[in-house]
Parts: structure tokens; sequence; C-alpha cells
């Protein structure tokens, strides 16, 4: 899974939908579990010294009613 888009399985708990979203591709190089680890944290607003600034915000960018279901990560 290196170059290749990588989709994850998001379930709304407000409108009962399911969809499966792309969440983008590692760098050339980084590792699988790395990128996710970045993101999730991204998602979260839970800075870590490699997070993308590791800034601070009141709210984090994803809807809090969504749950992301992480062990569903794959290309397709």
């Amino acid at each position: 899974m290196g170059a290749v888009p990588v989709k994850v399985d998001v379930h709304c708990r407000k409108c009962g939908q399911d969809k499966r979203l792309d969440i983008g591709k590692p760098a050339p190089g980084q590792q699988l579990q790395d990128y996710l680890k970045l993101l999730h944290d991204r998602l979260l607003h839970r800075p870590s010294f490699e997070c993308f600034g590791g800034h601070f915000e009141l709210r984090p960018p994803m809807p809090e009613f969504w749950d992301v279901r992480w062990d569903s990560v794959g290309e397709d």
C-alpha cells in the first residue's frame, strides 16, 4: 500500500449512512502505520511532534458524530 490511495469506512451516527472515504496516501518511503497515526492525530487534533505543524484548535476537523472504522483501511 505505498503510492496507492488509501480508503476507510466511516459511519455517520446522525444520518445512519456509511461511506468509504479516500484518506490520501503515504509519502514515498513512509510506512502505512506511521501515516495512519499522523492522520488519526490530525483528525482528532491530538498534536504530535510530527503532526502537520502540531497546532491546537478548539474543535477537531472531523464531525463528532462520525465513527471512523480504522480496521477497514484498505486500497478499495
